[in-house]
């Protein structure tokens, strides 16, 4: 009886991942949505039924997208499926909402590295090329959209601009994982909320106030910071890997800093407005609060000031 109910989840939530599919192929609009919701019905399945059961159910929907569609959405439900199995073990194991999240993040890193390997080697699509032209045409629209306003660019301007995009193709591996870290997140939370619909589960996520992280996390940006001093020539590959040692840290480290001021809010009791027009001042002037995030932040995990507020620290 609970192999023929494992049986009958599976080709169902393998028959709603191929609607979820053929919408996000076929739908303009709606697919902003459905795409983040492709991993669900592996988180579900994962979560109740364990890995072996969830990597036949992976096999079906590759079979299924191939049939229904073409071999170019395969690569796409390798990811989501990838992915999802992650979010959905971590479940299945009872990890906290943030390890889950923090364990699919790896998931569709991964997922993305297949996904990039695949479509460069099979369809010859180079990701590194298609994102330099897509950052070239969008500098070429921008100087446009100036012009017709009547603003002029210098030429010194152009430039500054050309070397920012230049860098955040040597980021491509940082701003992998931070995609990773949005679809984690967005997945893990409808899928929450479905189960808590169907199977009557409490599967929440903490307080944003309650996020941490570990500690280890100032090393590898303070091992970032040093490597970017001694690797300086763009040509070499451990300039690539300074880069991002760097600046995918520093992100979580900002993070982290968000994190601390609405812990910081909720221990005085102050008004839930200033977390709240912290996080859009930051959205709207990102340069702006940079800086001064991450350094709370690591000021947060270094100096431990949510036990010491707590009187809980040991020295």
């Amino acid at each position: 009886m609970n192999q023929s109910r494992k049986i009958t989840e599976g080709a169902a939530l393998s028959a709603i991942y191929l609607v979820l599919m053929l919408m996000t192929f076929y739908l303009p609009v709606i697919n902003i949505v459905t795409i983040f919701l492709l991993p669900v019905p592996f988180i579900i399945y994962t979560s109740r039924h364990s890995l072996q059961p969830a990597l036949v159910m992976f096999g079906t929907a590759l079979i299924l997208s191939l049939i229904f569609l073409s071999i170019f959405s395969v690569p796409l439900t390798l990811l989501m499926g990838i992915g999802g199995i992650a979010i959905g073990m971590a479940i299945y194991k009872n990890r906290h909402a943030y390890e889950a999240w923090a364990q699919g993040t790896l998931g569709f890193a991964v997922g993305l590295a297949i996904l990039y390997a695949t479509t460069q080697f099979i369809f010859d699509i180079n990701w590194t090329e298609e994102f330099r032209v897509v950052m070239e045409d969008s500098l070429a629209s921008t100087v446009q959209m100036f012009e017709e306003l009547g603003v002029g660019t210098s030429e010194e301007e152009l430039e500054g601009i050309q070397a920012t995009l230049e860098e955040l193709i040597y980021l491509l591996p940082t701003i992998v994982v931070m995609i990773g870290l949005v679809f984690a997140f967005l997945s893990q939370w409808a899928s929450y909320k479905i189960l808590n619909r169907w199977k009557s589960e409490n599967y929440f996520f903490p307080p944003f106030r309650e996020f941490r992280l570990p500690t280890s996390i100032i090393w590898y940006f303070l091992v970032g910071i040093i490597l970017t001093w001694i690797y300086t020539d763009p040509g070499e590959t451990m300039y690539l890997i300074a880069n991002n040692l760097y600046t995918l840290p520093g992100l979580l480290l900002v993070i982290q800093g968000l994190s601390f001021v609405f812990y910081f809010t909720h221990y005085k009791k102050w008004s839930k407005a200033l977390p709240i027009v912290t996080v859009i001042c930051f959205a709207l002037f990102p340069f702006l609060l940079l800086y001064p995030l991450r350094i709370l932040g690591i000021i947060d995990l270094g100096f431990q000031l949510r036990d010491r507020l707590n009187g809980t620290h040991r020295k």
